[in-house]
């Protein structure tokens, strides 16, 4: 672990040193994400930040699972049951005046 001291300038602006930010890969102007837990305040390149999230999904994931097809099933599912709704609606709808015109021609 490689310890530095910085300072806060008076509008609360941390330079990074130039090693660090040479070993973490860190360009200017790069966006950076803080996290903040308890007293301690973590700094990842976007970059970086999801391939943590990546990694942490991954040990979630069972091997063999398709996110991606688990999310077109789940919406293929939902449009199914909508059209149905929809059908059985308008059926419910069209009900009505259906038994009109056969009450009319009977």
């Amino acid at each position: 672990m490689t310890f530095e001291t910085a300072s806060l300038d008076k509008h609360g602006r941390l330079v990074v040193p130039a090693h660090f930010r040479k070993e973490m890969g860190w360009k200017p102007g790069e966006k950076l994400t803080l996290t903040l837990t308890g007293s301690e305040m973590r700094v990842l390149s976007r970059r970086q930040a999801i391939e943590e999230i990546r990694a942490e999904i991954r040990k979630r994931v069972p091997p063999g699972v398709s996110l991606v097809d688990e999310l077109l099933r789940e919406r293929r599912e939902e449009v199914r049951r909508k059209d149905e709704e929809i059908r059985r609606s308008k059926t419910a709808r069209e009900a009505p005046a259906r038994k009109a015109a056969r009450k009319s021609r009977g």
